[in-house]
């Protein structure tokens, strides 16, 4: 009896499951691919000319933005994302050791996303210095302005924004975009979430997000004592500051965004 009932147990089981054999089969090779450590490389193409970001890394750290056939161990795509641990950018890299392995999807991970500049529709070569600016002038609106620092609303909602170009502290051009802490809404987690833009090889763009230590975990999270540029960003709103008055934290964003070049860089090259 016992048998027969584990018997009909397992064929509702298998009405049940709705999937098509095409749908089960692509699911496993996303599971298998999410553990191959065999490298790939993926090439991005250009907007404004023939070269490609050619970026060689495990298959599993491109997550599942891989959507074309790897052909011989290379792909050509318009964008990739690399899957990192998320304590990475607290601070990155400050765990050599989980930059070089597949990405633990039971733990908190973050993505950079890799993809092609854009040249403004009325211009005819990019524009550097506050690139975003330059191509979106449209949707900045200044805010306030002192200490050779504007800081700009974005768009509608309360988000702001500030940028920063390329220098002898700053590899690239760089926005950072953001919500202020809200004292009426503790609980929101906008401020917790901080985008970054900056240009990588003159003709490309990564984009990826800050988080605050709320989601670090373990031993990547911040002592109580320990300064966080993150942290410190929510806790000056807090206190009713502005962001221009703290050029250290700026330079926190700045300092992170060139460890973050330098490993891509490390990975990758232009060819033409």
């Amino acid at each position: 009896m016992k048998r027969w009932l584990c018997i009909l147990i397992l064929c509702l089981a298998g009405c049940i499951d709705g999937r098509s054999e095409e749908e089960k089969n692509k699911q496993l090779q996303d599971k298998l691919a999410m553990k191959d450590t065999t490298e790939i490389t993926v090439l991005i193409p250009s907007k404004v000319s023939n070269k490609k970001l050619a970026i060689t890394l495990p298959r599993c750290q491109f997550g599942f933005s891989i959507k074309n056939e790897i052909i011989n161990g290379k792909v050509e795509q318009i964008g990739a994302s690399i899957i990192f641990p998320l304590p990475t950018f607290s601070s990155f890299p400050n765990d050599e050791e989980a930059l070089h392995q597949c990405p633990d999807f039971s733990k908190p991970v973050a993505g950079l996303g890799i993809a092609p500049l854009y040249a403004n529709p009325k211009k005819t070569e990019l524009e550097y210095g506050n690139y975003w600016f330059k191509q979106q002038s449209y949707q900045y609106a200044v805010k306030e302005q002192r200490n050779n620092q504007i800081l700009y609303h974005l768009g509608v909602g309360g988000e702001l924004a500030i940028f920063a170009d390329q220098s002898e502290k700053n590899q690239q051009d760089i926005s950072i975009e953001f919500w202020p802490f809200d004292l009426n809404n503790a609980d929101s987690p906008f401020p917790h979430q901080i985008d970054i833009y900056s240009v990588l090889d003159k003709e490309f763009s990564v984009a990826y997000t800050v988080y605050s230590s709320r989601y670090l975990h373990g031993k990547h999270k911040p002592s109580p004592n320990q300064w966080y540029f993150a942290d410190a960003l929510i806790d000056i709103y807090k206190h009713n500051e502005s962001l221009l008055d703290h050029p250290e934290i700026v330079q926190g964003f700045i300092e992170n965004n060139n460890r973050i070049l330098d490993y891509i860089h490390q990975h990758s090259k232009v060819i033409d």
